[in-house]
C-alpha cells in the first residue's frame, strides 16, 4: 500500500479504545473467554478504521474473540502492541498473520498480569486504599478524594503503557517484559505488595475482649492477659480463620461480611467483645 492510503490511527482512535477497555474490562468477564469480549469490544473503534469494508473486520473480530484475561490497567501493554500490529497488517496483509496476533496476546497475558497484580493492583492500589481508609477512620471526606486520585493513578498508568507500546511497536514490549529490570521490578513489587496487604491487615482488623471481673479492690482483664502472651493473637486467629474459610471452604465474602455484622452486634450486646 503507498504511503499516502496508509491508514493511520490517530490519538483520538487511541484514546476511544482506552478508554472503552478502561469502563469495560471486568463487565463482561466470563469463564468461557474471560475479558476477550471487553477487548474485542474496545478495538472496535481503531478496526472501523483500519478495516473499512465490513467483510475483512469479520475475521479480525472473531480473532480478539479467543480466551483473553490479564490486568487492566498493566494490560495497556497488549493493548497497544495490538494496536501496531493491527495497524501494520491492514496496511500490508502480507506483513504477518492474523495468527501472529493472537499469539503475541496469549504469550504477554501471563507476565503482564504478574507485573500488573504486583505491582498496579498488590502495590500502588493498596497503598492508595490504606491511605483512604486511615483518613476516613478520622472522619475526614478526603478519604474519598485520595480512592479516586489512587483511581487516576492506575488511569495514568494504561493510557502511557497503551500510547508507549503503540508508539514503539511489538518490538518495545518484548524488551520491556524481558529485561532483567522488569524481573527486579516485579519480584520486589511482590514482595512489597504482601508487606502492604499486611500492614493493612494489622491497622485495619480489631478485636479486643471486653469482659473483665473484679476481684475485690483488683480488676481481672481478659484482653490484659493474651497481650501478655502475645499482642495481637486475636485479630491474626480472626485474618487465618477468615483466610481458611475464603480459601479453603469457599465462602463467600458476602456471607462472612454478613457474619461478622451478626456477630459483632450479638457479643457487643452481652459484653463480650
Amino acid at each position: 500500500m503507498s504511503e499516502e492510503k496508509k491508514i493511520v490511527l490517530t490519538k483520538k482512535d487511541v484514546n476511544k479504545v482506552i478508554a472503552r477497555w478502561y469502563v469495560s474490562n471486568e463487565m463482561a468477564l466470563n469463564f468461557e473467554r474471560m475479558q476477550s469480549i471487553a477487548f474485542t469490544y474496545s478495538l472496535v473503534p481503531a478496526l472501523k478504521k483500519l478495516y473499512p469494508n465490513k467483510e475483512d473486520m469479520i475475521p479480525v473480530l472473531q480473532r480478539h474473540m479467543e480466551l483473553f484475561n490479564t490486568n487492566a490497567t498493566a494490560g495497556g501493554l497488549i493493548l497497544g502492541t495490538t494496536l501496531a500490529m493491527e495497524e501494520e497488517i491492514a496496511n500490508n496483509p502480507e506483513s504477518m498473520p492474523g495468527e501472529a496476533v493472537i499469539a503475541v496476546k496469549t504469550g504477554l497475558m501471563g507476565p503482564v498480569a504478574a507485573f500488573g497484580d504486583s505491582f498496579s493492583a498488590g502495590t500502588l492500589t493498596t497503598l492508595f486504599i490504606l491511605a483512604a481508609c486511615s483518613v476516613a477512620q478520622e472522619g475526614s471526606m478526603m478519604g474519598l478524594f485520595i480512592l479516586f486520585l489512587g483511581s487516576m493513578v492506575t488511569l495514568v498508568e494504561l493510557i502511557l503503557t497503551t500510547k508507549l507500546t503503540y508508539t514503539k511497536g511489538r518490538s518495545a514490549i518484548k524488551g520491556i517484559m524481558s529485561s532483567k529490570l522488569m524481573k527486579d521490578v516485579i519480584e520486589g513489587a511482590n514482595i512489597l505488595g504482601m508487606a502492604m496487604m499486611g500492614v493493612l491487615s494489622a491497622s485495619m482488623v480489631n478485636l479486643s475482649i471486653a469482659f473483665t471481673a473484679n476481684f475485690g479492690e483488683s480488676v481481672f482483664s481478659v484482653q490484659e492477659k493474651i497481650d501478655g502472651i502475645m499482642p495481637g493473637i486475636l485479630p491474626l486467629s480472626v485474618l487465618f480463620i477468615y483466610y481458611y474459610l475464603i480459601s479453603k471452604k469457599g465462602v463467600s465474602i458476602a456471607k462472612l461480611v454478613l457474619a461478622t455484622l451478626v456477630l459483632g452486634i450479638a457479643t457487643a450486646f452481652i459484653g463480650l467483645f
